[in-house]
């Protein structure tokens, strides 16, 4: 089991270094990145290596796939990433038809058979708005409907699955054979909602973590946590990263 941190949860600490540095003091052997933090591929392999870390994963947008994908396999081969998560739609890209998310999904599908010919997968990452329904169904099913589970997988974060008022549980169940990995986050309790986002240290919200990571242990070997907006950067990834590690002492 990887036991990860997504470094968006750091953006606002320091530059690469400082981030690099709070993930690995925290406990941290694992990174998912947000592309190459703009560096050339292979300054930013040394960096990560430079701080003792690895890249479970990548996060990278749609238009620098569709530009610059030499780059992200670069960048993967260096780094040995063998996982590419598409995280964000901006609204432009945001269909209000079945049909506009189906089309996402081809364009996704043939992302992910260009990648898998350098040995890397592709995944999409949700957020709540893939669960609004179109037709009979969510975004997110037109989306995958569009391409196999080796042209795209799921990375769930399930945190906004929570917030899109769907039961985590049951789309692990639906979609148990495109999940790649899972980005735990958790939802702060009412009265913390104003704060952080509304988001709080894993644990300590009202997800179902300790049910969840139980199911978890056999489904996926990739845990990220992730946090929007921290306050206390080092206090939030280490009570985090402890957290998981208690519950998934036995992988």
């Amino acid at each position: 089991m990887k036991i990860s941190v997504q470094l968006f949860s750091l953006r606002e600490a320091g530059d690469l270094d400082v981030q690099l540095a709070l993930a690995r003091s925290c406990g941290f052997s694992w990174v998912e990145t947000v592309a190459t933090h703009g560096l050339a591929p292979q300054a930013f392999a040394d960096k990560v290596a430079a701080h003792g870390l690895q890249v479970s994963s990548m996060h990278a947008a749609l238009a620098l796939l569709e530009t610059d994908m030499a780059s992200v396999i670069e960048a993967c081969r260096l780094t040995g990433c063998p996982l590419v998560v598409m995280p964000w739609l901006p609204m432009g890209e945001r269909s209000p038809t079945a049909a506009g998310f189906v089309a996402l999904g081809q364009r996704l599908a043939a992302l992910g058979d260009a990648l898998r010919a350098h040995g890397v997968q592709l995944a999409y990452h949700n957020h709540d708005f893939e669960f609004l329904p179109y037709e009979g169904r969510t975004a997110l099913e037109w989306i995958f409907s569009a391409a196999t589970p080796a042209q795209l997988g799921w990375e769930a974060d399930l945190g906004w699955v929570s917030r899109a008022g769907a039961d985590p549980q049951v789309w692990l169940d639906k979609l148990a054979d495109r999940l790649v990995a899972v980005h735990a986050k958790d939802i702060a309790p009412p009265r913390m909602a104003l704060a952080e986002d509304g988001w709080t240290t894993l644990g300590q919200g009202v997800v179902p973590w300790v049910a969840l990571l139980a199911q978890l242990k056999t489904r996926t070997d990739l845990v990220v946590f992730e946090h929007d907006h921290p306050v206390d950067f080092a206090g939030t990834l280490r009570n985090s990263h402890s957290f998981l590690t208690q519950h998934l002492t036995n992988i």
